[in-house]
């Protein structure tokens, strides 16, 4: 199962990864300092929009900054994904995060099932296969 991720996110609500069971959700750690997850992020909100239908969640959760960093940045790269706040590290620590960006993929169960450190475009190739993969287990079969 993966490690509890309880937070708030930049306009103070809170945030729980339980609260989401039933959908699959990316779980992806970054910071505004990381070249990486500057190239990564445009990606994951791009699959985050194109996928909105579906029963997806990205929960972008930032490595130790404040809101008045965070808000300036995603405005100038126009992204729009919801950030949880790690300010001491401790979700960070808990999921075991060795580097950034660092990325998982958790099933409608509340399971890992995917990890990776590194960038990656969430729209093609083994990460949007594994993605379309833990989507297709999550939606009802239609008959």
């Amino acid at each position: 199962m993966a490690p509890p991720l309880e937070g708030v996110d930049l306009g103070g609500r809170k945030v729980e990864l339980s609260s989401l069971r039933g959908r699959v959700v990316v779980v992806h750690f970054w910071a505004t300092w990381c070249e990486p997850c500057r190239d990564e992020l445009p990606s994951l909100a791009q699959v985050h929009s194109r996928l909105g239908g579906r029963p997806l969640e990205v929960l972008s959760v930032n490595f130790g900054e404040g809101a008045e960093r965070i808000k300036p940045f995603l405005k100038a790269l126009s992204i729009n994904l919801p950030v949880v706040l790690d300010p001491d590290h401790r979700v960070a620590q808990a999921w075991g995060v060795t580097g950034l960006p660092m990325t998982f993929l958790v099933d409608a169960r509340g399971r890992i099932r995917f990890s990776v450190l590194g960038a990656r475009d969430w729209s093609e190739g083994a990460s949007a296969r594994a993605l379309e993969e833990l989507l297709a287990e999550a939606e009802p079969t239609r008959r």
